[in-house]
């Protein structure tokens, strides 16, 4: 099967280019980070030895990266992917919002290259199971070129038309409800374990009534009810997610009363402490306001 390159193996991107190869999808991929590399090609991947090299030697191109600043400078930068010399499709996974998306697709483009504006929702856990759902949009041909390499790691492709940024519009849609649940989820399980409920058995409430979300189905089982609260990204990260669907909407014109709570919420917390800890930490600003041990 055609290699494939990948720009970014942390924890999503390491998870989607890990399951590409399960399905035997060659990969060729570069980070920043050598403790990522070093676990990528573990795993058997072929490691490049800056983004250039990528770019020399594959046709499509992957990328999953944590903020728009770095996108910018990894697509478009001096030893970035237009100036790739083989690169004929450009393939992001990462969150960006649409205005970015449709500033790569068109700088990309004066370059032969095809932008395909991608992002994924379903995090870590989804990719490692390979039930991720892919948003695509972007020049179907493109699509339709690299639509092998997308099907080995997602569960569900989504092909949203050829304009760039209506992925990144899928991306924040389903964000802005999946932090608002979590949210809500985090102060409600504070709740109940401050009247005695154990944590564990807040969360199988709420599971088998009309509550149950995805961090209460994936995130708490398979980590914070495990003692693990690292491992599913930055906090300033769902922080920035939800910022592109506040863009989102005023672009729009739309009033969001619902997720502007959110994101007031969101900043609160992140002020508490680190921005690069973990999102899952979220949960110890609720059990501090209600006077309770740290979990994990």
């Amino acid at each position: 099967m055609e290699k494939v390159g990948f720009i970014g193996v942390g924890i999503m991107g390491g998870a989607i280019a890990a399951r590409m190869l399960q399905n035997g999808v060659p990969v060729l991929a570069y980070d920043s980070n050598p403790e990522a590399l070093a676990k990528f090609a573990a795993l058997g991947g072929e490691i490049a030895s800056c983004i250039r090299d990528v770019v020399d030697q594959t046709e499509i191109v992957f990328a999953c990266l944590p903020t728009a600043n770095i996108c910018r400078h990894v697509a478009l930068g001096p030893d970035g992917v237009a100036g790739g010399s083989q690169v004929k499709i450009y393939i992001e996974t990462s969150t960006l919002g649409g205005a970015v998306a449709m500033e790569f697709a068109a700088a990309l483009e004066k370059f032969g290259i095809a932008y395909l504006d991608c992002p994924v929702v379903g995090g870590a856990v989804a990719a490692a199971a390979g039930t991720l759902g892919v948003l695509a949009a972007g020049p179907r041909a493109a699509f339709e070129r690299a639509e092998f390499a997308l099907a080995a790691f997602a569960g569900r492709l989504f092909f949203l038309g050829e304009t760039a940024g209506m992925g990144q519009t899928g991306k924040v849609v389903n964000n802005a409800v999946a932090y608002a649940a979590f949210l809500a989820t985090c102060e409600a399980v504070s709740v109940g374990m401050k009247a005695g409920l154990d944590m564990e058995t807040c969360v199988a409430i709420i599971n088998q009534g009309s509550g149950a979300n995805f961090f209460t189905q994936r995130v708490f089982p398979n980590y914070m009810l495990k003692g693990k609260f690292d491992g599913t990204g930055a906090m300033e990260i769902g922080v920035k997610d939800v910022k592109y669907f506040h863009e989102e909407a005023k672009r729009l014109d739309v009033p969001i009363p619902m997720a502007r709570a959110v994101l007031e919420l969101q900043q609160r917390v992140l002020e508490t402490g680190p921005p690069e800890r973990d999102t899952m930490t979220m949960l110890h600003y609720f059990t501090d306001l209600a006077g309770l041990p740290r979990q994990g």
